[in-house]
Order: structure tokens, then C-alpha cells, then sequence
């Protein structure tokens, strides 16, 4: 069974849409945008639980 899904509006610096849209030219060439923030979304919560450990 697939998981609930929320539906999330995210407003970014513009230097951050910037360094997304190098990672999709780059990396994500074949992902949407959303797949490109839900993978960097998911990158940055693994890291704060591994600083919240220590």
C-alpha cells in the first residue's frame, strides 16, 4: 500500500532554485523538479538525525 502523501508549496532562495537547476541539468536530468526536492529533502533530514545523535 503506498504511503500518504502530503502536498507541500516551498518557496527557496534564488540561489537555491539556482543550485536545483544545476543539479537537474547535471544529476536529475531525467526527475521533475519535485523528485529533485524530495531527494534533497530527504538528504537533509538524514543529516539532522545524524547531528541530533551526537
Amino acid at each position: 500500500m503506498e504511503k500518504k502523501k502530503v502536498r507541500l508549496t516551498l518557496t527557496v532562495p534564488e540561489e537555491m532554485a539556482e543550485a536545483a537547476e544545476k543539479l537537474k541539468n547535471e544529476i536529475f536530468y531525467n526527475k521533475s523538479y519535485a523528485e529533485i526536492y524530495r531527494e534533497l529533502i530527504k538528504i537533509g533530514l538524514k543529516e539532522m538525525e545524524k547531528k541530533m545523535e551526537k
